[in-house]
């Protein structure tokens, strides 16, 4: 399948495989590009401009996989396009995966052990100098989402929630009982509109601002290592004040000292972000 982005030539012409922007090109671009990452979708772009070359040979990371010049266009802009097809060539030289990995693989996200502890809202010096032993940071008030399903939850199961779609956070529901709060097994206090969920394909994320009831979330048990997928019934937006909590993913590989035989574990960081959590024992 083949999705083209143009410029419409005549206000009287439409085509299935198109897209009118309006003067809009880059936002359109990126749309169609996430919409057809691991869908068998090729996205071609009409480009005009040196200047709009390199922006879309690049968007989000990814880039559209082809560029349509016309045959008159300036020497300029042809450099420009060879140019960023000479670059989309190395790079997919560089990042070439062994052959048992699979697309789908590649995309599924990879649950990892870590370390977290509270971030100062403040600054980004407070940031790098947080660390666990820290004193605890002041509060920020925001506009906090809780996500209430259409299924029970166990104490052990809720939903993956980050301010990066890289590093995300298992923020577990509010199943636990407790003399003090009424428990909400449906309920995972998700935390600021900004923040990422992960949706029920396991693959997909979407702003919580975005997010709408009938949709579904992936939910993950910690206990069992299973996930299901659930359907939201509504989002409770309330003004809350929220902690910023340090998330750094590790991963653990085994090495072999010189001087012996004996394997030992090595832990290796291997991503970092942060959570805004609502400031309360039930999240």
């Amino acid at each position: 399948i083949l999705a083209m982005l143009e410029e419409p030539q005549d206000s009287t012409t439409s085509s299935s495989t198109s897209s009118s922007t309006s003067g809009w090109q880059m936002i359109p671009a990126e749309n169609l590009i996430g919409a057809a990452t691991n869908a068998g979708t090729k996205v071609a772009v009409s480009v005009k401009r040196v200047e709009d070359v390199v922006g879309l040979s690049r968007a989000l990371e990814l880039g559209v996989d082809a560029l349509c010049v016309a045959a008159d266009a300036s020497t300029d802009l042809w450099e420009a396009v060879m140019e960023a097809r000479t670059e989309r060539a190395n790079a997919h030289h560089k990042e070439q995966q062994p052959q048992h990995v699979t697309p789908q693989q590649l995309l599924e996200p990879q649950i990892t052990v870590g370390s977290c502890w509270r971030l100062a809202a403040s600054t980004i010096k407070d940031r790098v100098s947080s660390s666990p032993s820290s004193p605890p940071p002041p509060t920020v008030l925001a506009d906090r989402v809780c996500l209430d399903l259409v299924r029970t939850l166990e104490s052990t199961e809720g939903c993956w929630i980050g301010s990066s779609a890289k590093v995300m956070a298992l923020v577990l529901s509010e199943a636990a009982v407790s003399s003090f709060v009424p428990s909400r097994p449906f309920r995972v206090n998700a935390g600021p509109f900004h923040s990422y969920v992960l949706l029920g394909d396991g693959i997909t994320t979407k702003y919580l601002c975005e997010l709408q009831a009938g949709e579904e979330v992936l939910v993950y048990d910690n206990a069992t290592g299973l996930s299901r997928s659930v359907a939201v019934g509504r989002l409770k937006i309330e003004v809350r004040p929220c902690v910023i909590v340090g998330l750094k993913a590790t991963t653990t590989t085994t090495a072999k000292d010189n001087d012996d035989d004996d394997d030992h574990d090595d832990v290796e960081p291997i991503a970092d972000g942060q959570i805004f959590v609502q400031q309360a024992e039930t999240v």
